[in-house]
């Protein structure tokens, strides 16, 4: 027993410099044994060892007043890598990252809408992380970890998958599935909680215990930090703002319910309404093929009146839930991300309308709301941030991953 707590706190002590490292970008021995608590010789001794691991590295001696002049250490990007990839309604992407958090690589492939089993997509999601790592001449044994973001209902201690409407899967063990083809560490969490992972330890949540996130995509998802830790629940399916119900009138949503924000604002529901608006003859199409939210902002964008409606309406519904939800959590902030904050002006303006003063997007505000750049990697990256928060997390703290 005492050399199990032995290496406990050995692991303890290691996280707590790493992690110090990472804060300070650049600090001295002396400066993490100040910073962290730990004595002299156990700093020298841990970052020996992070050194020859290849995790930190030395720069130029710092100046000093007198005496010997310190050594700084820092992060050394490249002391690990590794890979994120995110399951869509159609499509896999995939990047390849270093300790930073900054993309290597990116490799992306069309799902076929007709096969969406678990077996075809599962060798799909191995072909497409091959791909990449080939792309880029690294190979698996130089990768800590993979990360899997999904849309969906998911147990991510273990990488089980209780439900993905997208796909109609059910009660799946994603994780031991891709660890037995891909023979590397493995972590499954939904998609919205990636995106907070990577908000939390290299964004907009850096440095805040308390912030929630709301995507906005074809649903309406949420992840949620109290406390410094991502909240997910009993089950650990916490976050689905999108089946709050806001108005029992309203159109049905998919889950069953009627009346749901993601059937009121999800890019199903505007594409839904612009549908509508064609059939009335309100507008043209511009594009051949099925309607794509690309297209309907476009038109609206230049000046579409019937689809400006359909925006303004979704604002302003967004703006009554984000109120629900700064009354109920009181977080210090509120970012929105996902593919909707591409409909920039069309969109926010009108969700100010309805948010009360407490939140703003100025700095004094009690709350502060901040929007996300929307990039076509970001779901994947916040994948392999799952991966990057396993090494910089406190062992107490770790997600055990199928191995």
């Amino acid at each position: 027993m005492f050399v199990a707590n032995r290496d406990l706190m050995r692991a303890i002590n290691r996280f707590a410099i790493l992690h110090t490292i990472r804060d300070a970008e650049s600090i001295s021995r002396i400066d993490i044994s100040h910073a962290t608590g730990l004595s002299r010789s156990t700093v020298t001794g841990i970052t020996a060892e992070l050194l020859r691991e290849g995790m930190v590295r030395e720069h130029d001696r710092a100046k000093s007043e007198g005496g010997r002049r310190p050594v700084p250490l820092s992060l050394n990007p490249d002391g690990a890598y590794t890979v994120g990839v995110h399951l869509s309604v159609n499509r896999i992407t995939v990047v390849l990252m270093n300790l930073q958090a900054a993309i290597i690589n990116s490799y992306s492939e069309l799902l076929d809408p007709g096969n969406l089993a678990v077996e075809p997509v599962v060798e799909k999601l191995v072909q497409a992380v091959r791909s990449c790592l080939w792309d880029s001449n690294y190979s698996r044994t130089k990768i800590s970890g993979i990360g899997i973001a999904l849309p969906g209902l998911i147990e991510s201690r273990r990488g089980y998958i209780y439900y993905i409407p997208n796909y109609g899967w059910k009660d799946v063990n994603l994780a031991e599935r891709l660890t037995q083809r891909l023979k590397t560490p493995v972590y499954v969490e939904n998609s919205a909680n990636t995106l907070v992972v990577f908000e939390q330890w290299f964004g907009f949540g850096r440095g805040v215990d308390n912030f929630v996130l709301v995507t906005t995509e074809h649903g309406i998802g949420m992840g949620m930090v109290f406390d410094g830790k991502i909240y997910r629940g009993n089950r650990g399916i916490a976050g689905e703002l999108g089946h709050m119900v806001i108005d029992s009138d309203g159109p049905l949503c998919r889950c069953g319910e009627r009346g749901c924000l993601e059937a009121i604002c999800g890019n199903n529901a505007i594409l839904r309404d612009s549908e509508a608006e064609l059939r009335n003859g309100t507008w043209a199409r511009i594009q051949e093929g099925p309607l794509r939210i690309e297209e309907v902002l476009e038109v609206a964008r230049r000046g579409n009146e019937a689809l400006r409606a359909i925006y303004r309406r979704v604002g302003e519904k967004l703006g009554i839930a984000l109120n629900s939800l700064h009354t109920l959590l009181d977080p210090e902030n509120i970012i929105i991300s996902g593919k909707g904050v591409l409909a920039g002006e069309l969109l926010f303006p009108y969700m100010m309308r309805t948010l009360h003063q407490g939140i703003s997007f100025d700095e004094p505000s009690p709350t502060r709301l901040l929007i996300q750049q929307w990039e076509p990697t970001n779901y994947a990256r916040g994948a392999g941030a799952l991966v990057l928060q396993e090494i910089y997390n406190s062992p107490a703290n770790r997600i055990v991953p199928m191995l």
